[in-house]
């Protein structure tokens, strides 16, 4: 399996100053699906990681990937390099495991990052840059998770990151129902946001950079046209961030003059990657920030009892990796059965040239129905026989039967 890789930087090895970097829109993601030099690639980006996993029959270093990635973000490899992991082959399929089982996650048991990684799953599938052995992975990763979500309970105690904003903002405020929180950005983890604080507040504020998509909401938040989003932050005491950008929406200067010299207690959630607000303003007087990264402070508070569930999910976990690794042996059994197939088919073509020569009469239409004869039965022999023993013994088994073969096709045995 040394041919799948995967290459990444993640929340485990750097800070969201530098993953924010390495966050690749869909418009980059699509060109670079479009156009990679590899068999087979898969482009994850999300606020705590950026993955590229790599299917290719040349052998590559972390220096090539990390070179690829970084020219798609246009950054230095080498000055970012020491950020990046490198995996191949069970390593790549135990990572992803992991990843996807939200076991890699800064609330462990998250399931927001499932969802993420069959986004990005079907993206690639769409454009054609995944094929046998990528599509096999995922698509065993996202079973694995659900079996881990259905079998334990290690979903219903997990903390996903708009939960840990909440909890944090229950913090702060321990009466939620007499603030107004003005949300900006109501993508998935925007929209999720305000599942939470509809359940603790009525009076939102919320804006979109599409103000059609905030209209929706509003029967339960009142809309503010994006432009006009200093105005809300003056009402606002707790600003929930959660929009996709390439630079700050909400500067320390312009937030310093909408909230004047009020003495209010004020919070900002920067749920954004790239960060939605510049981190300065924590600077201010009374007003509290807090991005992603501090959020990993409160995980440990769940920790106990999700360790508990995370053994139960491990085994899982364990199970999927070894399923996938079978399938990829059995893979390459099905590859030597094919070759063995078209052995049968030499052999069947000779003996049918014999039996033409025998028949010298046979007209073309004859000789065609006897041909097509010969090819399917040497085909449902081949199928009938070959593929059985595939499918119900193991893979050593297999070896020694098809080593059996080969020894028998030279006259050994």
């Amino acid at each position: 399996m040394e041919n799948l890789y995967v290459v990444g930087v993640s929340h485990k090895m750097a800070e969201i100053s530098v993953r924010e970097q390495f966050y690749i829109p869909m418009d980059i993601k699509t060109a670079a699906l479009k156009d990679n030099p590899f068999h087979e690639l898969l482009i994850l980006s999300t606020c705590n990681r950026t993955e590229f996993y790599v299917v290719s029959y040349l052998p590559l270093s972390k220096e090539n990937l990390v070179d690829y990635l970084c020219k798609w973000v246009k950054k230095n490899s080498k000055e970012f390099y020491n950020y990046f992991y490198y995996k191949k082959g069970v390593s790549v399929v135990e990572h992803l495991m992991k990843v996807t089982a939200g076991l890699d996650s800064v609330a462990m048991g998250e399931d927001q990052i499932l969802h993420q990684i069959s986004r990005a799953y079907e993206t690639a599938h769409n454009l054609g840059a995944t094929k046998q052995i990528l599509n096999k992975l995922f698509q065993g990763a996202i079973h694995t998770t659900k079996r881990i979500k259905t079998e334990t309970h290690l979903s219903k105690l997990s903390s996903n990151i708009p939960f840990l904003a909440m909890k944090h903002i229950h913090k702060v405020f321990d009466d939620m129902e007499n603030r107004i929180v003005y949300i900006v950005g109501l993508g998935e983890m925007g929209s999720l946001m305000l599942k939470y604080v509809q359940e603790n507040t009525t009076k939102i504020l919320a804006s979109s950079r599409t103000f059609a998509t905030v209209e929706k909401f509003q029967d339960v938040l009142t809309p503010i046209p994006f432009e006009d989003r200093y105005k809300a932050i003056e009402k606002a005491e707790v600003l929930i961030l959660c929009s996709a950008c390439d630079k700050p929406i909400v500067t320390k200067e312009n937030y310093e003059k909408a909230v004047g010299k009020s003495s209010l207690k004020r919070l900002v959630v920067d749920l954004g990657n790239p960060r939605n607000g510049e981190s300065s303003i924590g600077n201010l007087e009374n007003v509290e920030y807090i991005c992603i990264d501090d959020l990993e402070k409160i995980v440990s508070e769940n920790r106990r009892l999700r360790l508990i569930e995370f053994e139960a999910a491990q085994k899982i976990l364990k199970q999927g990796v070894e399923e996938f690794l079978l399938w990829y042996k059995k893979d390459d059994v099905s590859k030597v059965m094919k070759n063995h197939e078209k052995a049968l088919l030499k052999t069947s073509k000779e003996e049918m040239e014999k039996l033409f020569n025998m028949l010298p009469d046979l007209n073309q239409n004859q000789i065609t129905k006897i041909e097509m004869m010969f090819e399917r039965f040497t085909k449902k022999i081949a199928s009938d026989f070959l593929y059985k023993i595939k499918d119900s013994n193991s893979y050593e088994d297999i070896k020694i039967y098809l080593e059996c073969l080969q020894r028998s096709k030279k006259g050994e045995v």
